[in-house]
């Protein structure tokens, strides 16, 4: 079965290179994906150094580059979902071993709603050290140092091996995200969610309908409803907001008007 790979580059494209090599060795590999972090920081300027590096040596399979903020859940699931969803029905390879924690763990949550796809990470016998100022000349020589690493083994990163069951494509699960996507995330009740999508909130069928929808999407953690005096708002998850951006981004729906971006939620 053809095979696609999906590469996070940071500081270690030779590293990432070899562990490409031993995975095509076993797999006929269709496309390459090459993530590479956009901020503008001195991570960003090492990533899209190496991101070149690394698209040079893997020329021949013409590899395409997906820019995202490897600190956004936001951004690394929505990318990574649309690239899964199109790739959907082959073997997908996710390669999380230059990703920081918070994004492999994204990956890793993403990864579990797709069954074909799979984690791993090329481990490397040394480990890291400090950024120079990208103004220096040290920078450079801290490229060069930061690609030599060799490989030592690819080992598997492991994950459940059943699909969540995600959306109803058929229904209107993905326009009840996106409508939402594109009010700024949320909607103060179903009433109001039911005008955006052109329906009568007056008629108790459609009202009973969207009930169903909402709590069918909050119990996938898509959604999530609060109380505010008689009605419940019903607000977008990270997920729920990055799986509406992702279908935006594939063209399969359209919001009237741009959103404004979700701010990161902490847990402390």
């Amino acid at each position: 079965m053809p095979a696609v790979t999906v590469h996070y580059v940071g500081f270690h494209p030779s590293l990432i290179l070899e562990g490409f090599n031993r995975i095509r060795l076993a797999y006929p590999i269709e496309r390459v994906y090459l993530m590479y972090d956009m901020k503008d920081d001195r991570y960003g300027e090492v990533s899209r150094r190496n991101v070149r590096k690394l698209q040079e040596k893997l020329s021949f399979f013409s590899p395409i580059l997906v820019k995202v903020n490897p600190l956004s859940y936001s951004s690394v699931a929505s990318n990574l979902f649309a690239i899964l969803k199109k790739e959907e029905g082959k073997t997908v390879f996710i390669d999380v071993t230059d990703m920081p924690p918070y994004m492999a763990a994204t990956a890793a949550v993403v990864s579990t709603l797709f069954p074909n796809s799979r984690l791993y990470a090329a481990r490397p016998e040394q480990s890291g050290e400090f950024i120079p100022d990208p103004d220096t000349p040290e920078f450079t020589d801290f490229l060069e140092r930061k690609d030599n690493l060799t490989l030592r083994d690819v080992f598997a990163v492991e994950k459940p091996g059943l699909a969540v069951e995600l959306l109803d494509e058929e229904g209107r699960e993905v326009d009840v995200l996106v409508v939402l996507y594109a009010k700024n995330g949320s909607a103060e009740s179903i009433t109001e969610l039911v005008k955006w999508l052109g329906e009568d909130p007056s008629r108790a069928v459609v009202r009973a309908t969207y009930s169903r929808l909402v709590e069918n999407l909050e119990r996938k953690g898509l959604v999530e409803r609060e109380q505010e005096g008689r009605s419940k708002r019903i607000k977008l998850t990270q997920l729920g907001y990055a799986i509406a951006d992702a279908y935006v981004k594939l063209g399969v729906a359209k919001p009237p008007r741009p959103p404004l971006a979700l701010k990161e939620v902490s847990i402390l």
